[in-house]
């Protein structure tokens, strides 16, 4: 398995593991960012530096964390797009998603 499919399964199973569902059209842009993170982290050369990988998870949490609280600001019982965007906006530039 390449470096970024490692990155990427670790962050799905952080997003399939999260407490609150997720909508597919959230779920959609959510894969798609941790796909392009995990490219990015790959091609900067940093997917076997411990400190990074660990730095990208935390960061991942950080968003999703974000998302469920702009989830419950907006009365939401699910992630769905405008918690992603929300969260992003508050979170951007946080390494390696924006």
């Amino acid at each position: 398995m390449s470096d970024a499919k490692t990155i990427e399964a670790r962050l799905r199973a952080i997003m399939q593991s999260w407490q609150l569902p997720i909508a597919s059209d959230c779920e959609q842009h959510l894969s798609q960012l941790i796909h392009n993170a995990a490219l990015r982290v790959e091609a900067d050369g940093l997917a076997s530096d411990p400190s990074k990988l660990w730095e990208v998870e935390t960061n991942f949490r950080k968003l999703m964390t974000e998302m469920t609280r702009q989830a419950g600001a907006l009365g939401f019982d699910e992630l769905h797009e405008p918690t992603y965007f929300n969260a992003l906006a508050e979170l951007c530039p946080i390494w390696p998603f924006c």
